[in-house]
């Protein structure tokens, strides 16, 4: 039995009273033969605090081989642990109703949030008052922890320049969130006040792949797409994948740059050119935010962890 658990049933049993060894072990004895166990409800309306974190997305499933949730969550699943706290883990796949009833049953003491900014959840919280923090998308209703978005689309376009491109393909995912929407605006931005010709496509299928149109670019015989930046490392990968499969050799034919930087267990066929996000530490950076809310404090509105430019082998 552990000790949290001796100290409630000896609580109850000898309630403002000294407790003697000799007693003590024959109450542990006697919870021992009855697997007791304290009350997890009864605990949490005692000490006002249920220890349990909620984690909201706005994503109808979270998929575990997706690197980006995996190193978020891991981030605020190792954050919770360090106050001692659990995380219960909800999708917009059961919708915000069950959300909301666990909310207003208090059995959670605060929420992380990653969703758009139209997203229910958000009006549902207002009306709640439920601590909550916004984590990779910004959102206005409450504090969000986010990546610099606008000085990683800044780096991948001055370090093409800088190697001379001057037509880019932009390929942005189908599931655009606001962060990534963010990247490519100032990729765009940086990219024109350097001189370089930019064209955008968006996916329409989800498998990120390139293109009829895309290889049309690229094998222009003016004006030819001689580097490609992807919205993030899975896209930049997609088409690397592309390209080598119709023998098109990187960087010499095709640059290629992503956005993520991830580290993997694990050696990549591809040593991308990328911009490191630190997804992981954000996660554990939303947690501690949280953590102040939940205490009273007050926190900014916006904190935004910077991020690092990768020169990998495909530019």
């Amino acid at each position: 039995m552990s000790e949290s658990t001796a100290s409630v049933v000896l609580n109850r049993t000898r309630s403002g009273t000294r407790v003697s060894a000799e007693t003590r072990r024959h109450v542990l004895e006697a919870a021992e033969r009855l697997g007791y166990r304290p009350n997890a409800l009864a605990r949490s309306l005692q000490k006002g605090s249920t220890q349990r974190i909620g984690v909201y997305s706005g994503r109808a499933h979270l998929d575990s081989r997706n690197l980006f949730f995996a190193d978020l969550l891991g981030g605020i699943c190792e954050g919770a642990r360090e106050h001692e706290f659990n995380t219960v883990i909800h999708t917009s796949g059961n919708g915000p109703s069950m959300l909301l009833d666990l909310l207003s049953n208090r059995a959670l003491d605060g929420l992380v949030v990653h969703a758009r900014q139209d997203d229910p959840i958000l009006g549902m919280l207002d009306e709640l008052r439920v601590p909550a923090v916004a984590i990779a998308d910004q959102v206005s209703a409450i504090p969000t922890i986010c990546v610099d978005d606008d000085g990683g689309g800044r780096m991948q376009a001055q370090h093409l320049a800088q190697l001379g491109h001057r037509n880019v393909l932009y390929k942005q995912t189908l599931f655009t969130a606001r962060s990534a929407v963010n990247r490519m605006e100032s990729f765009l931005r940086t990219a024109t006040e350097l001189g370089m010709n930019v064209t955008i496509h968006n996916e329409t299928t989800g498998d990120d792949s390139l293109s009829s149109e895309d290889f049309d670019l690229l094998n222009r015989t003016t004006d030819r797409v001689t580097a490609i930046v992807g919205c993030n490392d899975r896209v930049a990968e997609v088409c690397c994948h592309g390209l080598s499969a119709v023998g098109m050799s990187i960087p010499k034919d095709v640059a290629v740059v992503g956005f993520d930087g991830f580290n993997r267990f694990y050696a990549p066929r591809f040593e991308l050119t990328t911009i490191r996000a630190p997804w992981s530490q954000l996660g554990a950076r939303a947690i501690s935010t949280l953590m102040s809310l939940i205490a009273g404090e007050c926190v900014p509105g916006v904190t935004i962890l910077p991020i690092e430019f990768v020169r990998g082998a495909t530019t």
